[in-house]
């Protein structure tokens, strides 16, 4: 587990905390994501603030893990 991880334009550090954090959880066979498993970066974009996600967002009709979940088991 690398205490940075960059792609692109977009790099991600983590705290000494949440690095010992993680490493406990790690042990006890617990698996937590930083998104970086899901390949985030690949979304994000240094020109979208807060109004645009609310916007993008309100055209969800369901709860946001519902989404999810459906996305997934397609």
């Amino acid at each position: 587990m690398s205490a940075s991880r960059k792609s692109d334009d977009l790099v991600v550090r983590l705290s000494s905390k949440k690095l010992e954090a993680l490493k406990e959880l790690s042990k006890l066979g617990i698996k937590l994501s930083d998104g970086y498993d899901y390949v985030l970066w690949e979304y994000a974009s240094t020109q979208t603030n807060l109004d645009d996600v609310r916007k993008r967002l309100s055209s969800i009709k369901t709860s946001l893990s519902e989404e999810i979940v459906q996305d997934r088991n397609k």
